[in-house]
């Protein structure tokens, strides 16, 4: 690719590579970075006695800023069912757009060896497993040069096929078993229900059940196999204190009516004591969470990055949780 200053009759075909203030008919007019120089603009620019003009010229193996990225998004999300959609590219960028609220998946490896190609296209997305809303800009992939080689484009395709899709949030039937004893105060649970009624809400769930009982094995017990007849999904138990063992009354209850823990602890803070169990019947898998002190506050927390991946269906094995621990001081 050529890049610099010619003669102004010599620049047609060339691309603008800064934006520049001209007349035409007396009126002034803004000829944008990334123009490609026509006849009649070469024409104009020797009537304002511009005789010579920064531009670039592509070479014969290259293609245009602005295709190159469009082709680049075409291949990294995979029709409607990434749940995505293509701005049109200006300025050799082309930014991807959410169509629902949910969350956005990729593999970080296959993102790394697109960027590893050249230094021509940079790729870059909010972080894996984000939450996301409905036409926010998800990933935005830029062309550096005004060109870009065929061979490096064609590299990029191959490696960038369905990087990039979006989880949206279903509607769940959620539980919410908060426990008590002589000490507890209304406040307390009447915050705690409106908070986990805040935190479900922006997932699109605006309808809980609940329930108390008194912090014992036997009533908790009695509470989740009720919500297991209810039809529960996700169940969220709030104890009277957080939960600091295996062998505390929540994750004994759970074991009570024949349910696995399969995690107590995360490698997130806020958000550490959380316990992980599931319960499964005849009909499917219902998630049971123990939740910690700090969901108790709207504020972001490890409960939300469970959340979010459970309202999407995603299954969360231990190794997943362990790589919550890089960025997983909130």
């Amino acid at each position: 690719m050529f890049f610099g200053e010619v003669k102004t009759e010599s620049s047609l075909g060339g691309i603008i590579s800064s934006s520049i203030e001209i007349y035409k008919n007396k009126n002034k007019i803004k000829i944008s970075k990334g123009t490609v120089i026509s006849k009649n603009l070469v024409d104009l620019l020797l009537l304002n006695n511009i005789e010579y003009i920064k531009c670039a010229k592509l070479d014969d193996d290259e293609i245009d800023e602005n295709s190159a990225v469009h082709e680049i998004s075409k291949k990294i999300i995979i029709s409607k069912k990434s749940n995505i959609k293509i701005q049109n590219p200006k300025n050799g960028r082309c930014n991807l757009i959410s169509r629902v609220d949910g969350i956005i998946v990729f593999k970080p490896n296959q993102l790394f060896s697109i960027n590893s190609v050249t230094n021509d296209i940079g790729v870059a997305s909010v972080k894996e497993f984000s939450k996301v809303k409905k036409s926010q800009v998800v990933v935005s992939i830029k062309a550096v040069p005004f060109g870009i080689k065929q061979n490096y484009l064609q590299n990029i395709i191959n490696i960038a096929k369905g990087c990039f899709k979006i989880l949206p949030f279903q509607k769940k039937n959620i539980h919410l078993i908060q426990t008590t004893n002589q000490n507890t105060r209304s406040k307390i649970l009447e915050k705690t229900l409106e908070v986990t009624k805040y935190r479900l809400s922006s997932c699109g769930i605006n309808k809980i059940v609940e329930k108390k009982c008194f912090h014992e094995i036997n009533s908790i017990s009695e509470q989740l196999k009720n919500s297991v007849n209810e039809d529960a999904d996700i169940i969220l138990i709030f104890g009277i204190s957080a939960i600091s063992d295996i062998n505390d009354v929540i994750p004994q209850s759970i074991i009570e009516i024949n349910g696995t823990i399969l995690r107590l602890g995360m490698p997130v803070e806020p958000g550490n004591l959380i316990l992980l169990a599931e319960f499964e019947n005849s009909k499917k898998n219902i998630s049971i969470i123990g939740m910690p002190g700090c969901a108790r506050s709207k504020k972001e927390n490890g409960v939300d990055w469970i959340l979010w991946r459970k309202l999407c269906d995603l299954k969360i094995s231990s190794d997943d949780i362990n790589h919550m621990g890089n960025g997983g001081l909130l």
